[in-house]
């Protein structure tokens, strides 16, 4: 990505475009699970391992064992009237955490989910590692959230926002849901003591019984500081990036301020934007009735100061969903489908200089001049998994440039459904199709077109109370990836005690 110009466009909050739950009842919750993975190559199937959260070895076979664990506190006194019918307003505090060991070619133990939640109203404050998409997107079925998608492990940061929509005005008829976060990457080889600005801001039109309800906001995100070793003296002064606390404004409202005559800084640092910036602008509407919720969607991208003034149209993701609300029937019910459309070939134009264009074109999504590695966390996409890093795809197409992403211009045809089988068995399928064109400037031949499946299907085993068994079947076939068909058995036992 390569920031250019001024943008002062993102304010000082933003928000999660998460649905609010209801407080219930405190409870605590144990769960172990374990499970394997094989496929018919060393390569994990693309829909085994995308968008989940990181924790899905890149190579198989593998096993795999998981514990984790969650509970709540009320801090308020719930036994007077007051507290026990209206919850929501008291304290309340909230933990959760999983730990996840993999065993195969190579070994892992990682740490996917730990924090801690303070809660009050309609605000909350979190500490850790927490399970996030992070968009107008149905995050079931999806393809992935295009900035925040869930693909990789989640940082540790500490955020503060809403617990879902918050009605402004006792009507309910404008509602926001946001969050403010400052996160820390991990060291790498390349880069270490790099920080994560994180905001969103969604505003929603019409009650929470409304049959039409509309929405629109904006996600930002930037990675910023840092020191590496590696990085071309062009762009930092001692391998020192900006990240100071001084510097913290000029991330936080997008815009620049303190670079001119600032020894600090590169001529880099001033021209652009400190740190790598991107995100989405989304729009959704909703339509809302007894038997079927319809949810369309689109997540404009944004990469720089063109995409933000939708110079780049109409690159970003697009879908619209279809909900059964009925009960579920005693054969086979289908509960949700799901389509999305993924562009991301204009990127403001073919081009860094454009003729007759009063703006810079190449946006080169995911990819950053001084932070080398890309929208990466872990070594996984932080954003859609269908933009691609180098080692992710066959040699043949790992191009001749220097990014870390050599294929982030793509088209996406994205299908995926929920359904009931017999009232208790849990289906759901994705099929994905994309054409991968490389990076601005630097094509891939053909293009090499990939197509992917996955089913899965859970159910309960009543002869073993609070235990599920799951299993699932995955498959590619195409040009980008080596053809691989996988699957995946997981037995998880949860024990949960309510509180009184």
């Amino acid at each position: 990505m390569k920031q250019r110009y001024l943008i002062s466009l993102i304010g000082l909050f933003s928000f999660h475009p998460v649905f609010a739950q209801s407080p219930s009842q405190p409870q605590n919750r144990i769960y172990a699970e374990i499970g394997a993975l094989a496929s018919s190559t060393d390569r994990t199937p693309f829909w085994l391992r995308s968008n989940q959260y990181g924790i899905i070895p890149l190579t198989a076979p593998f096993g795999t064992f998981r514990l984790g664990g969650a509970g709540a506190v009320l801090l308020s006194d719930t036994t007077t009237g007051r507290y026990h019918a209206r919850r929501n307003r008291a304290w309340r505090l909230e933990y959760q955490a999983e730990a996840v060991a993999n065993a195969g070619k190579s070994s892992q133990f990682l740490l996917p989910e730990a924090y801690v939640k303070l809660a009050h109203r309609g605000m909350e404050l979190v500490l850790g590692r927490r399970r996030e998409v992070i968009g107008l997107v149905d995050s079931t079925l999806s393809s992935g959230s295009y900035a925040w998608s869930g693909n990789a492990l989640p940082l540790p940061k500490v955020q503060f926002g809403t617990r879902g929509f918050v009605p402004l005005g006792r009507r309910g008829w404008l509602s926001i849901n946001g969050f403010i976060a400052h996160g820390w990457y991990a060291k790498t080889w390349y880069l270490r003591h790099s920080f994560l600005h994180q905001k969103s801001l969604i505003f929603r039109i019409g009650k929470p019984t409304s049959r039409v309800r509309l929405y629109a906001g904006i996600n930002h995100n930037a990675q910023w500081g840092g020191q590496s070793d590696y990085i071309d003296p062009k762009f930092a002064v001692d391998g020192k990036l900006p990240g100071r606390l001084e510097d913290f404004p000029n991330v936080l409202f997008a815009i620049r301020t303190n670079g001119l005559n600032n020894d600090r800084l590169t001529s880099f640092d001033y021209v652009n934007l400190y740190g790598n910036h991107l995100g989405s602008i989304d729009f959704a509407g909703e339509l809302r009735f007894p038997a079927v919720n319809l949810f369309v969607y689109h997540q404009h991208a944004f990469d720089d100061v063109t995409g933000m003034f939708f110079k780049n149209l109409p690159d970003g993701l697009s879908g619209i969903r279809l909900r059964n609300n009925r009960p579920a029937a005693s054969g086979f019910q289908l509960n949700e489908v799901l389509l999305e459309f993924l562009t991301t070939l204009s990127q403001s134009g073919p081009t860094l200089y454009q003729t007759n264009k009063a703006w810079k074109g190449a946006d080169n999504y995911f990819n950053n001049s001084q932070y080398r590695e890309g929208w990466t966390y872990q070594n996984r996409v932080i954003g859609t998994p269908f933009l691609t890093r180098r080692q992710d795809i066959q040699a043949a197409y790992q191009n001749t440039s220097d990014w870390a992403f050599v294929n982030n211009r793509v088209q996406v045809f994205h299908a995926a459904l929920r359904a009931t089988v017999a009232r208790q068995i849990d289906l759901r399928a994705r099929v994905s199709y994309s054409r991968n064109y490389g990076i601005p400037e630097v094509f891939l031949a053909g293009p090499p077109t990939q197509v992917s499946t996955w089913v899965q299907a859970g159910f309960p085993l009543r002869w073993l109370g609070g235990s599920y068994l799951t299993a699932a079947l995955s498959a590619d076939a195409g040009q980008l990836y080596e053809d691989a068909l996988g699957g995946f058995i997981g037995f998880r036992k949860t024990v949960s005690r309510e509180k009184k």
